[in-house]
């Protein structure tokens, strides 16, 4: 089995653009942009050796950029050193990429003869598979893989509709340096550090955001890059994302029964790990008896509400519900407090049906008269029944006359009573 590391873990890359626009802002990463801008200064007086120069230049600037998506994919936010940079080995990867851009200028060659139509539908579909070619050169360093429409076509249906936003980002990301200094009319020496400091600040950060989303979907993607923070790692934490990991790879196999039981041993040893715990409810859900389902999804559901999990407890709950139409939980504090969960996720009916005939089930719990002010709430202003939920308002004042909530109750029935007359007038 395949311990995927940090893939559990992994934020989504859109709410770490700060960390992708600070990557480059390290010593190594200006150092290295430095001695590239003082390169670019220094070549037009170099004669017969300008030539040579810039291939070298453009060989190590494409190297350092792969080297950067490279590193980020294996959780390494360190930009490479000068050492690595300025290394002979991946000096290849340039002319590498070179081959890729052959190797499409060549298919649209091929493909002229079919017409301009299917020459802008291939050229569309290129420039969408070039940020996964890249990903791909950077983690294989092989050239027949980062042309491969099909390792591309993988790439890209393994992140899904995440690569559109990647695609969007860098579009963006590749205007930046036009932003700044697009309406300079004069070229001066600083104007042409700049441009040449700004184009590379802004290549980093494109670098890191592709690496990242590696890291990001590296189970979908087939490989494994170790956490940050996993010096530490206990046996323990160890062990149970290792069964989060073997796990997954089961269920994709189609091996349910091994999964679990993987999934269940886990547990044993960790039974308050709430990934291990929403893992196994997911695998009991799909094939495990109700009463099985039950007898977990309720000890799930009750961790989470300890945990102040409210919304993701409800979605639980949902789920119990859609395999049991008639399943209602059978504690009213936690009906109460997924009632009102289920409420802010926009699901009233599922969140009325909670609550219903409460005082006749628990006639001795606490928060009833709460409980009946929010179905009240949620019958008059989501349902428009305000017949129905005048009964429950009259119920809180006629049997908790004294009960905080009665005043509320008494008001609220104002503010109805109200509304209707103005609404009949």
């Amino acid at each position: 089995m395949i311990y995927l590391g940090a893939a559990h873990s992994a934020e989504p890359f859109w709410l770490k653009i700060n960390d992708f626009f600070l990557y480059p802002v390290r010593i190594s990463s200006m150092a290295f942009l430095a001695v590239c801008i003082l390169i670019g200064f220094v070549m037009p007086y170099t004669g017969p050796f300008i030539l040579p120069l810039s291939i070298l230049l453009m060989c190590v600037l494409t190297k350092y950029s792969l080297q950067i998506i490279e590193s980020v994919s294996l959780g390494d936010w360190e930009p490479p050193n000068l050492s690595e940079a300025f290394s002979s080995e991946g000096m290849s990867l340039f002319f590498k990429q070179m081959g890729v851009f052959l190797v499409a200028g060549l298919a649209l060659y091929f493909l002229s003869s079919l017409g301009v139509f299917v020459v802008l539908g291939a050229v569309a579909l290129m420039l969408l598979g070039l940020p996964a070619s890249m990903m791909i050169l950077a983690r294989e360093h092989t050239l027949t893989a980062a042309v491969n429409p099909i390792k591309i076509a993988f790439v890209v249906s393994a992140i899904g509709w995440p690569y559109l936003l990647l695609y969007f980002f860098l579009i963006v990301l590749y205007g930046g340096p036009g932003y700044f200094i697009g309406g300079q009319e004069e070229v001066s020496s600083l104007f042409a550090a700049a441009s040449s400091l700004l184009g590379g600040y802004f290549s980093f950060v494109m670098c890191a955001m592709m690496g990242y989303c590696l890291y990001q979907y590296q189970s979908e993607l087939g490989y494994a890059a170790e956490m940050e923070s996993e010096e530490g790692i206990s046996e323990e934490e160890y062990q149970s994302k290792k069964a989060l990991s073997d796990g997954l790879i089961f269920m994709r196999e189609g091996r349910e029964e091994e999964a679990l039981k993987i999934t269940k041993q886990a547990l044993e040893r960790d039974r308050s790990d709430i990934q291990l715990n929403k893992r196994f409810f997911r695998l009991l859900l799909l094939s495990a008896p109700d009463q099985a389902l039950i007898k977990f999804g309720e000890k799930y559901i009750q961790r989470l509400l300890i945990l102040r999990r409210d919304h993701e407890a409800a979605d639980v709950y949902l789920d119990m519900k859609g395999r049991m139409k008639s399943y209602l939980s059978p504690v009213p504090g936690e009906r109460y407090r997924l009632a009102e969960a289920l409420a802010q996720k926009g699901k009233v009916r599922e969140a009325v049906g909670l609550l219903f005939n409460l005082h006749k089930l628990f006639p001795d719990y606490q928060q009833l008269p709460e409980a009946y002010m929010l179905i009240a709430r949620l019958l008059s202003e989501n349902m428009n029944n305000d017949e129905q939920a005048n009964k429950y308002l009259e119920f809180i004042i006629q049997k908790f006359p004294d009960h905080r909530i009665a005043k509320e109750a008494w008001e609220y029935r104002k503010v109805i009573e109200s509304l209707s007359a103005t609404t009949e007038a």
